[in-house]
């Protein structure tokens, strides 16, 4: 059965809750039904690490955080991708490939990174 981070929101309170149930219309449902809290985001859990798994250490070897603005030059639209704790043997020059492969902006290919900035 699928799996689903529900976002809710009251006031200036956020929280963010894990649900299982069959369909996005029965999480709408439940939520409607049981709390006063609206709900902002209904994601779909496509991954998620199993309990068996060892999270590493933080040994600090990486760069805090990658910034980029990608943009399609076809349909003229750009946003701002940031990456965290990058690997301190990936360089831009690897970065860019992999965005250009792996991402796109509303469906369109990603043709163009015009701005990259790490920070350390």
């Amino acid at each position: 059965m699928p799996r689903y981070k529900v976002q809710l929101k009251q006031g200036s309170r956020t929280i963010v809750e894990h649900i299982e149930c069959s369909n996005v219309e029965n999480v709408l449902a439940f939520y409607q039904s049981v709390s006063t809290m609206k709900i902002t985001e209904i994601l779909k859990v496509e991954y998620e690490l199993p309990a068996s798994a060892v999270i590493p250490p933080d040994d600090f070897q990486y760069r805090s955080i990658y910034k980029g603005l990608i943009k399609d030059t076809a349909t003229n639209k750009s946003r701002q991708i940031i990456l965290h704790n990058i690997k301190l043997s990936v360089s831009e020059n690897d970065i860019v490939p992999l965005i250009r492969t792996h991402m796109k902006i509303d469906g369109a290919s990603v043709d163009s990174i015009y701005c990259s900035l790490f920070k350390r």
